[in-house]
């Protein structure tokens, strides 16, 4: 009778989960295709950095720039640190998007897809991390706050869903 009763709750789970595959599945998306990009990047000669972005009127640069830490660089010396709380945070945030679904099943819309998206974000740059101990970062962007960064699609993703989860915890209709 126990197993029954463990066999519905696994199928009732499941069901609900179909809203977080969909979740998941915009997040691998995003991943993919930064990855693709930094593929395309990591791969050119050096001299054809740093160069214009086609149609951007000089507003956005193309450039590759290898960070071994967090935003700006910031514990770079640390690179293991650096992946073990990117992989930790990234799995926080995975489980928690995953009891949002479970718990509250066609709500919170505008939070849920915030959070995708800043998992599709971290797991490019937590795969660059493994992979390479350092993320592939790309685009400079000609703006007073953004001029002297340089981000990637994943960052910006990750902006993106932080952006878009501050809104929804103001947003009543939300719910």
């Amino acid at each position: 009778m126990k197993v029954l009763k463990n066999v519905a709750a696994v199928r009732t789970a499941w069901k609900w989960s179909g809203e977080f595959l969909r979740l998941m599945s915009l997040s691998g998306a995003v991943c993919l295709l930064d990855q693709l990009f930094k593929n395309a990047i990591d791969t050119e000669p050096e001299e054809n950095f740093p160069r214009e972005m086609p149609g951007t009127k000089g507003q956005v640069k193309i450039m590759r720039v290898h960070n071994p830490g967090f935003s700006r660089g910031r514990f770079g010396t640390y690179p293991e640190f650096v992946k073990l709380v990117s992989i930790t945070l990234t799995g926080f945030l995975a489980g928690g998007l995953h009891a949002l679904t479970v718990e509250h099943p066609g709500k919170f819309q505008l939070r849920k897809l915030g959070i995708s998206f800043v998992i599709g974000g971290a797991l490019s740059n937590i795969l660059d991390r493994v992979r390479k101990g350092k993320v592939t970062d790309y685009l400079n962007i000609n703006l007073p706050w953004f001029r002297k960064l340089v981000v990637n699609i994943a960052d910006l993703s990750i902006y993106l869903g932080g952006i878009l989860y501050v809104i929804s915890a103001f947003l009543r209709r939300d719910e």
